[in-house]
């Protein structure tokens, strides 16, 4: 066998190990059967081709073309997903982010119905919201305590208390008036209308005692501990995934932490750059029927030859 022939079928085999390589990077199996289907969206920003499609995490196909259907307002997405999944009539596509850096994919739910989808259907779509959209319970239980508690000091507001207060510290500056000159009948008689005022201003009491229960009973019926216990699940769930990207396991957590992949594929780039290069100056040498088989290459060490 040659050595132009060696070089050409190396050549060739990390050719195709090079474009395998970056697809299986992606997600997707060169060597798997596939159905298309199609799923329409008003908007696919951070979608692009051959992101991934999951079926309960795993990944089960790509995204393979995009079609802008501009009188209709929406944009068509080709999915390429493997054969051996039954999908239903009623299946669904979610677009759903893929991660904390902004990218996209496509979250696949086989639906339940029995009649199952022909390749070239159009599935039911989605968008989701994202990771604040777990969020969305916690406002609502703040928005409705807020609410309980602005109608209580509304009422509080109603109330007279300043009047109440007013109409105490006059009487009892008026007591304290006639002791002090030894009116006996008139403190009695002081008191006495103090008294009626004070029951006057019972019912006035009574609200205030009424609204302060109202209160009470509005913030023990608030949800705290629901509430906190959702907050600590968004949080351990914003932990866990900020943990599985500084791991090394995960193949982000690898392409993040150990650059032994980037300096293969790098070096693999290179020595194709000067391959391609050596072939655009000197094209004989890889044509050994042409009579250069056993000449010198020009441009080729030929060390330990």
């Amino acid at each position: 066998m040659s050595k132009e022939f060696k070089i050409g079928l190396i050549t060739i085999i990390s050719g195709a190990l090079l474009y395998y390589g970056f697809n299986f990077l992606r997600g997707s199996d060169l060597f798997s059967p596939s159905n298309r289907f199609y799923a329409t969206y008003s908007n696919v920003a951070g979608l692009n081709v051959s992101n991934p499609i999951y079926f309960n995490g795993l990944p089960v196909g790509r995204v393979s073309g995009f079609k802008l259907e501009q009188d209709r307002g929406y944009i068509v997405v080709s999915l390429d997903i493997d054969e051996g999944l039954m999908i239903s009539k009623d299946a669904s596509a979610t677009l759903a982010n893929d991660g904390l850096f902004g990218g996209k994919a496509i979250v696949l739910d086989v639906g339940s119905s029995q009649e199952l989808a022909q390749p070239g259907d159009t599935l039911g779509s989605d968008m989701d919201q994202g990771m604040l959209s777990q969020f969305e319970p916690v406002a609502d239980n703040l928005n409705t305590t807020l609410a309980k508690l602005n109608d209580v000091l509304d009422e509080l507001s109603a109330t007279d208390i300043k009047g109440t207060v007013d109409t105490l510290k006059y009487a009892i500056g008026s007591v304290t008036y006639k002791v002090n000159n030894l009116e006996v009948e008139k403190v009695i008689s002081s008191t006495d209308s103090l008294l009626k005022s004070i029951n006057a201003r019972s019912g006035e009491l009574k609200g205030l005692i009424a609204s302060s229960t109202k209160l009470m009973d509005s913030l023990n019926s608030v949800p705290v501990a629901e509430t906190l216990q959702k907050v600590n699940e968004s949080l351990d769930h914003v932990n866990g995934l900020l943990l599985a990207i500084q791991s090394e396991e995960g193949s982000l957590g690898k392409l993040l932490n150990n650059d032994s992949i980037y300096n293969n594929l790098n070096k693999l780039l290179v020595d194709m750059d000067e391959l391609i290069i050596h072939f655009n100056n000197y094209p004989k040498d890889f044509m050994a029927p042409l009579g250069r088989k056993n000449k010198k290459l020009k441009g080729v060490s030929q060390e330990g030859k």
